[in-house]
């Protein structure tokens, strides 16, 4: 039988992105079950794990990845980076028309890759399987609390990065100055469960939405003497337009018959900690020129979902690990420096697990091996290296061979088809 090879590529994001999606382990798993697999590695410097550890795990370090059925990324690839008809799996950030990705896909397209998309690997519910996203909802909570500290002059609160592991930033809890703040959070998904995770461990007092909205509407400190957390799900968030009660499946179908009920928490929250998957159908949380209200008490958002302009208005770019706080300011609406008083200050780094990226890929890795990687190399072989046809993989499936895949339709004016 024919050796079916994967390739796995060095990220070529800027800055560099140093997680992977399979971990040397993992590789090791795949090539003791698979006699007849070969996985090539492109050779990187920076990636959270060495070249020696994937070497040591049986597999092969080449540049040349053009013999591999299936070539593995996490972010986008650079376009000269993509070698024609070969497919890919990575996150492509296309499947909402991003503009600034319509390049890429428009190469795909003419040069008849196939690609399949980590954010459509879902299971017959419908529920993601492979994400980075508790990852991004700890580190991203992280900031939240830094955020505070920061404000209130405290500079020497290190960063997720800077402490190295979750436990590290476990063991630097009972060193936070963080004040009597209350911090809103939206979501309850994966990343925002990974969001209450830290908070919580953070010893933050989590209260119930209706609990919040019976207390005064005056400063959280003037309430309560310690930090205090509500998290909202969809149905609190918003409401129909034309009055009546809240269906969820309605909601997700037609999220434009909803206005955000956003307001009576903005008016006590200090800090919004966003997770939510926003539609841009839907509502925004607020609409930008209401910070300039004395009623809108959040002074810092730490916009852990990073949808530019969408769920929160004021998240006008994304940011970067070493440089990951900016601020709108409430009179102008323009970009000013953190912590300033007239200000509302921003997290927005777009790539969160890739401060801790080898926690990330190893949680990454073993959902992408059960859900992903198995049953594409157990079917490749079984039909002689045939392009897997299995339903799970076909909801996956963005783009064959440059065509889009029916589910994607809707992409069809921006891939230029």
């Amino acid at each position: 039988m024919k050796t079916l090879q994967l390739g796995i590529l060095r990220e070529s994001k800027n800055p560099p992105d140093l997680r992977t999606p399979l971990v040397p382990d993992d590789c090791r798993l795949l090539l003791s079950r698979f006699r007849d697999l070969r996985i090539v590695v492109q050779p990187s410097s920076f990636r959270c794990y060495s070249d020696d550890q994937y070497r040591d795990a049986g597999c092969l370090i080449s540049e040349d990845l053009s013999e591999s059925r299936l070539v593995l990324g996490v972010k986008e690839v650079d376009p000269v980076q993509l070698l024609p008809s070969l497919a890919y799996a990575f996150f492509s950030h296309t499947i909402k028309a991003q503009p600034y990705n319509r390049s890429m896909m428009q190469h795909m397209v003419r040069e008849g890759i196939s690609l399949y998309d980590y954010e459509l690997m879902t299971d017959e519910s419908g529920r993601r399987t492979v994400a980075f996203g508790h990852w991004a909802g700890i580190v991203g909570a992280w900031h939240a609390l830094r955020m505070r500290c920061l404000r209130n002059g405290h500079r020497s609160v290190p960063t997720a990065a800077e402490l190295g592991s979750y436990q590290g930033m476990l063991d630097s809890i009972p060193d936070l100055p963080l004040d009597a703040a209350l911090f809103l959070l939206c979501g309850n998904g994966r990343v925002g469960q990974g969001a209450l995770q830290m908070l919580q461990a953070a010893g933050v007092e989590t209260f119930h939405p209706e609990q919040i909205l019976e207390f005064p509407d005056k400063p959280w400190s003037q309430i309560h003497p310690k930090a205090g957390l509500v998290v909202l799900q969809s149905s609190d968030m918003v409401v129909p337009k034309n009055g009546g009660a809240f269906v969820e499946s309605d909601y997700y179908q037609t999220p434009g018959d909803y206005v955000s009920n956003m307001a009576p928490f903005l008016q006590r929250a200090d800090v919004l900690v966003n997770t939510i998957y926003w539609d841009p159908r839907g509502p925004r949380h607020f609409e930008a020129p209401d910070i300039r209200h004395s009623t809108f008490r959040v002074s810092q958002i730490a916009d852990i979902s990073c949808d530019i302009e969408g769920s929160v208005p004021i998240t006008t770019r994304a940011s970067r690990i070493d440089d990951p706080y900016y601020g709108i300011s409430r009179s102008t609406l323009s970009e000013i420096a953190p912590w300033d008083s007239n200000g509302v200050d921003i997290m927005a780094v777009d790539n969160l697990p890739c401060e801790l990226p080898r926690e990330a890929s190893h949680e990454f890795s073993r959902a992408l091996l059960q859900h992903f990687i198995t049953p594409y190399v157990e079917e490749s072989l079984t039909s002689g290296l045939g392009e897997p046809q299995q339903s799970l993989l076909s909801r996956a499936r963005l783009l064959e061979q440059g065509h889009l895949h029916p589910n994607q339709a809707h992409l069809a004016s921006y891939a230029a088809l």
